[in-house]
C-alpha cells in the first residue's frame, strides 16, 4: 500500500534520429538522463521503428529528427510519422531551410519547431521537457 506508481508515471521515451553518429551519442547521453532514448540513424529506420513501436502499443513522446539524413529529408519523415497518427516532433538542421518550408511545418503540425544548430546540450533537455509537458 503506497508504493503503487500513478498509471501516467511510465518513463517518457524520445526517439532521435540522426545520420552523425557523433551528434546521435551526444543526444543520447544527454537525453537518457531523463528519458528512454531511442536511436535510429536513417528517415526509413526512424518509420519502420516508429510503426513497429505503435504496433506494440509502446508510445513515444517526442521524436528529435534531423532534417539532412542520408536516405530523405527530415519533412518527409514527419509527414509519413503525422499521417500515420504520429508524434511530437522537433527538426533539426544545420541548414538555413527556407522559412516558409518551416513555417508550413509548423502551421500544418507536422512538427512542434525547428531548431538550427548547433545545439547547445542544455537546449536538448529544455526542448524535450517543454514539448513533452
Amino acid at each position: 500500500m503506497g508504493t503503487e506508481k500513478p498509471a501516467n508515471s511510465r518513463k517518457k521515451v524520445v526517439m532521435v534520429c540522426e545520420d552523425e553518429e557523433e551528434l546521435l551519442e551526444v543526444y543520447t547521453k544527454v537525453l537518457e538522463m531523463k528519458y528512454t532514448v531511442i536511436r535510429v540513424a536513417s528517415g526509413i529506420e526512424c518509420i519502420k521503428k516508429y510503426l513497429e513501436l505503435k504496433s506494440k502499443g509502446s508510445p513515444i513522446d517526442l521524436l528529435f529528427l534531423d532534417y539532412n539524413l542520408g536516405d530523405m529529408y527530415g519533412d518527409s519523415v514527419a509527414k509519413k510519422i503525422k499521417v500515420l497518427n504520429g508524434i511530437k516532433i522537433i527538426l533539426i538542421s544545420a541548414y538555413n531551410l527556407d522559412e516558409s518550408l518551416k513555417e508550413d511545418l509548423v502551421k500544418k503540425q507536422y512538427i512542434e519547431k525547428f531548431i538550427q544548430k548547433p545545439i547547445k546540450v542544455r537546449q536538448i533537455i529544455d526542448e524535450a521537457v517543454l514539448a513533452i509537458c
